[in-house]
């Protein structure tokens, strides 16, 4: 339960540092709004009253303190210090409130920031014998409504450990377009191969478009909304020149679950089911998947 608020909390702080309104992001959760907007707000005035990019290290810490702070917000009333039992509400909150507004300027400078700015020279080209291959693939929840879902993908962004926000390693894919519903499963497609420095990557990040979806019941074509236009995975890797490493990104159409909203779908990365594999770089190389 935990695990799925952080990712519509992620989501929805992408959403809102690319304009839309906390509003839509609540409409969209209703089960998660009251743990949801208090969150938010402070997200928001902290961004205004902030405008400086934290360290690596300082960003770490005040994850950290905000998981804390926001895990003994939601501790039982029986179960906290007498400290806590002694203080007023009023006391309580504006504490908490203090608390957040310090540890989110931190935590948040990372989703403000990155990647603020692309590679500064020119990035990776394919090349059919690289040592690295990206695929595409679909977590099944929602796509059994659609006959067709088409992603565009522009560009491919992977972070190396420990690098800045100017050091991204990004590439165009090769196949820029592909239909969710032919990739259910266990079935991938590739887009990209090719040759990329050698060394642990965090954070890849793929930049979509357009997302195109059509009903099943209606055939009529459907909005699928996109949290901002980038999809995002924290997920370690390592690329050495002796390997192959191939990274299936993913994604999944998901229900809002509000029959009132015009874009009842959401297209969201899924971190679960993304990662890599690496197979000796000798090996024959796999074939694309339909």
């Amino acid at each position: 339960m935990k695990d799925n608020f952080d990712r519509i909390l992620d989501e929805c702080i992408d959403r809102i540092s690319r304009g839309e309104s906390i509003d839509a992001c609540l409409a969209d959760y209703p089960d998660y709004a009251r743990q949801l907007e208090p969150l938010l707000q402070t997200m928001t005035q902290t961004q205004k009253a902030y405008a400086f990019k934290p360290t690596a290290s300082a960003k770490q810490t005040a994850r950290q303190r905000f998981d804390i702070a926001r895990e003994k917000s939601e501790m039982p009333a029986e179960r906290r210090s007498p400290f806590w039992r002694m203080m007023t509400w009023s006391r309580v909150l504006a504490t908490a409130t203090i608390i957040l507004l310090v540890v989110v300027a931190g935590y948040f400078g990372f989703r403000q920031f990155a990647p603020s700015v692309g590679p500064t020279g020119p990035g990776p080209v394919a090349d059919p014998r690289g040592n690295f291959v990206f695929l595409i693939s679909d977590d099944v929840n929602a796509i059994s409504d659609f006959t067709s879902v088409a992603v565009s993908i522009s560009k491919i962004g992977l972070l190396p450990s420990g690098s800045s926000d100017d050091q991204w390693v990004e590439f165009e894919p090769e196949i820029d377009q592909v239909d969710l519903t032919l990739l259910p499963g266990e079935k991938t497609q590739e887009i990209w191969r090719g040759n990329i420095p050698e060394g642990q990557y965090d954070n890849t990040f793929i930049y979509v478009t357009d997302v195109r979806g059509i009903l099943k019941e209606t055939g009529q074509m459907v909005a699928i909304k996109l949290p901002g236009n980038k999809l995002h995975i924290a997920k370690p890797f390592q690329v050495t020149t002796d390997t192959i490493t191939s990274f299936t990104y993913d994604l999944t159409v998901v229900s809002t679950g509000n029959p009132q909203s015009s874009e009842k779908y959401i297209l969201k990365p899924q971190v679960n089911e993304s990662g890599a594999d690496h197979r000796p770089r000798e090996a024959k190389s796999k074939g694309k998947h339909p």
